[in-house]
């Protein structure tokens, strides 16, 4: 790394320290210009990972109706592309109207693995809301969950079961976790019914 823009910050470092923010800013300005950026070379084997909801289309006009409070199942069907541990990190978000937001994990024996680098998902999506005047779409889609310090975190904590996440996972000192979007969200129409008394 030398010549690089760390090692010239590093020879700065007193100067930044008595200046004030605008003169740090026209410094690290001109340092910024005059240094030139390592080409760092990427492995053979990566791959960009990605994820297409099959099923349910979004082209169907029809409602998928059902009594309010109870719930009605949606099939998803999704193809996936270079993702690890798929168990442990594809997730199914359902997005209401309303803003009402629903993660489902998917269950170990709903991943088949056709071939290699390839995963496909079928699952069931159980929904359920209180009753519309009208139809509304509701979005369908998958997200990865991610952890920034996952190595260290995996090597302390034995393996989780289907129905826990990486949410439940105590934070590490310096990991970040999260969901990040995985594919295009799908709509679907839905149409809950008051109940009959």
């Amino acid at each position: 790394m030398q010549g690089s823009f760390v090692d010239k910050l590093l020879d700065l470092m007193p100067r930044l320290v008595t200046s004030k923010p605008s003169e740090v800013v026209k410094i690290l300005q001109t340092t910024l210009r005059q240094s030139t950026f390592l080409h760092l070379p990427l492995p053979e084997q990566l791959h960009r990972a990605t994820a297409t909801i099959i099923e349910p289309t979004g082209e169907s006009d029809n409602p998928l109706r059902f009594t309010s409070g109870l719930v009605v199942a949606l099939d998803v069907d999704a193809t996936l592309e270079h993702v690890q541990d798929p168990q442990g990190t594809v997730k199914v978000q359902v997005l209401y109207p309303d803003g009402q937001a629903q993660l489902i994990h998917p269950k170990p024996a709903d991943f088949r693995n056709p071939g290699p680098g390839r995963h496909r998902l079928i699952t069931q999506v159980y929904l359920s809301h209180t009753a519309w005047t009208e139809p509304c779409q509701i979005e369908v889609r998958l997200l990865l969950a991610y952890n920034s310090n996952r190595s260290k975190a995996a090597a302390k904590l034995p393996k989780c079961a289907w129905n826990e996440s990486l949410e439940a996972l105590p934070p590490s000192e310096n990991g970040i976790e999260g969901t990040i979007p995985f594919s295009k969200p799908v709509k679907v129409y839905i149409m809950p019914k008051p109940a009959r008394r």
